[in-house]
């Protein structure tokens, strides 16, 4: 309710498990949540302020970041139940930063699976950013097809802090856009 009053924008950070949403918290806004090479490290939502500058405009402003749980494919109903706190985060959220692991074989199956499951949401998200994490553990082949797939995505290494500024810029228009458009 003091994030609605204060009209500070929030971006959930959504993913397929381990793809490196909490690290990349962490790097964004030096932060300390926990992470681990392991499903479901992250049970519940945490949430730090990213200060940002509009490259525009020059103006000084911060967004709220939310870890939000690892998604998983077929995430069974009991399961999404038990994790519905973190889910609500993810509607309740002005927009959507979906960090994908580029470094796993099945990133392209991992997006699919992620966006099924925001889909089947009871209330839609609103608009998305794709951040392909772990770039630097890629070769040249792999980077250069999800170049061409998502050739509107960012492409990032939160552990080696690769990309990080282009992403805060296009997270600062991902958040006026998904304002304007409210």
């Amino acid at each position: 309710q003091r994030r609605q009053q204060q009209d500070v924008p929030t971006v959930a950070v959504v993913g397929y498990t381990n793809a490196g949403k909490s690290t990349l918290l962490n790097t964004l806004t030096n932060a300390e949540v926990y992470t681990a090479d392991q499903l479901f490290a992250t049970l519940d939502p945490t949430t730090r302020r990213l200060p940002i500058v509009d490259s525009v405009t020059g103006k000084s402003s911060a967004m709220l970041l939310i870890d939000t749980v690892g998604f998983i494919h077929e995430l069974p109903p009991p399961l999404v139940d038990s994790f519905r706190a973190t889910l609500e985060e993810v509607t309740e959220a002005d927009a959507l930063l979906h960090v994908v692991d580029l470094s796993h074989s099945a990133w392209a199956s991992h997006i699919r699976s992620v966006m099924g499951i925001l889909r089947d949401m009871p209330i839609t998200p609103g608009p998305i950013l794709v951040a392909f994490n772990k770039i630097d553990q890629v070769d040249s082949d792999t980077l250069g097809l999800a170049k061409e797939e998502f050739p509107q995505g960012v492409f990032i290494s939160a552990s080696k802090r690769f990309g990080l500024e282009t992403l805060r810029q296009k997270l600062v228009e991902l958040v006026h856009y998904a304002i304007a458009t409210q």
